[in-house]
This record gives C-alpha cells, sequence and structure tokens, in this order.
C-alpha cells in the first residue's frame, strides 16, 4: 500500500512556520488525530527534521498538523525525530553560465545529485542579480567536500557556491619568519 501525501506544517513555537509534504504512515501516540508521518521534501527553514525523517505531527487549529520544535537545542533535536531518515541538509547557490538555461542548469544539478544519492530542491530560481538556491538532503556518510567534488567533476552549466554548511576555510599559507636586519652599532 502507498502512503498518502499530506502537507504538514515544521515550526518553532509558532515561528519559521514552513510545509513540506510527508507520507501518512497512520495514526501516532498524542492528541487525538496525531499521526506519523515521513518528510518527502527537504525543508528550507528546518536543517532536521529533513527528508525520509520520521515525525509526529498533531492537529492544530486553522492550519496543517503541525510538528513544533518548540524550542529544543539542536543538540537534541533526536528527541523529537521518530525515526531519522539518515540525511542531514546542505544548502548550494548556483547561477547559470546562461540565465536563459537556468531549468537545465537545475536539471543538471538534480541529476549529478541524485547520481550521489542526494536529494536536490529547488528554493529560490537564480535571476540576472542573484544566484538560485538549492536545498539538499545528504546521506549522513557523504560528507559536504565529497558532494561539492562530485558535482565540480560533473561539469554543470553553472557556478555552485556552497552555502550550509560553511566550508572548511582553504588551509593557510605557511609563513616563513622574516630575518630582522642587524642592528647597527654605535
Amino acid at each position: 500500500m502507498v502512503a498518502k501525501a499530506i502537507k504538514v506544517c515544521l515550526e518553532n513555537r509558532g515561528e519559521d512556520r514552513e510545509t513540506p509534504w510527508a507520507a501518512d504512515l497512520g495514526p501516532a501516540p498524542g492528541p487525538k488525530g496525531s499521526r506519523k508521518v515521513r518528510l518527502v521534501n527537504v525543508p528550507f527553514m528546518h536543517a532536521k527534521p529533513t527528508w525520509g525523517d520520521v515525525i509526529v505531527v498533531s492537529p492544530t487549529k486553522g492550519t496543517f498538523p503541525t510538528w513544533d520544535r518548540n524550542g529544543v537545542a539542536w543538540s537534541r533535536i533526536d528527541s523529537r525525530i521518530i525515526e531519522d531518515g539518515g540525511r542531514w541538509a546542505m544548502i548550494v547557490s548556483y547561477a547559470p553560465r546562461d540565465l536563459e538555461a537556468s531549468d537545465d542548469c537545475f536539471d543538471a544539478l538534480c541529476h549529478a545529485c541524485a547520481e550521489l544519492d542526494v536529494v536536490c530542491e529547488g528554493a529560490t530560481e537564480p535571476r540576472a542579480d542573484r544566484a538560485g538556491y538549492a536545498y539538499l538532503a545528504v546521506k549522513y556518510a557523504t560528507s559536504d567536500k565529497a558532494v561539492m567534488n562530485h558535482l565540480s567533476r560533473a561539469k554543470l552549466p553553472c557556478a555552485l557556491v556552497q552555502v550550509h554548511p560553511t566550508p572548511a576555510k582553504p588551509a593557510r599559507a605557511v609563513k616563513r619568519p622574516v630575518k630582522k636586519p642587524a642592528r647597527a652599532r654605535r
């Protein structure tokens, strides 16, 4: 049986609301009408939960069934997730070399991500004055460096910049001690 897709709401105490799609896995403990769901989108405002994570959503007046981070510290976010889907969130910006071909650029980015089993979703489209943004759900065993190396080898028709997590800075050049000139004797 295929799970029905439903819209859910993710929030943190009423802030940072977004409404990804999720697969309805059935009733869950909690308030009447609570559902266990598996996210099938890469959220933009929440690094966790992300694509593949199972969470419990509960009815809320005037909105979709809701998961509330409830101010839980990032180090304890796993306490708000029923089943970890094994992925973490990464953000890249992309600027097509030819703005007319931005769809081709995004399609190529998605294809290259799929080769690495990375889920890719568009957040914003590129414009003449700014790059577009794509949100990725990357398997835990894959590093951000591995993702960027793979994407650079794919020869995409766009320039990519890693936004999140902040990439490691390049190694600093080793400074050699400078010999100070000898002091003149008086």
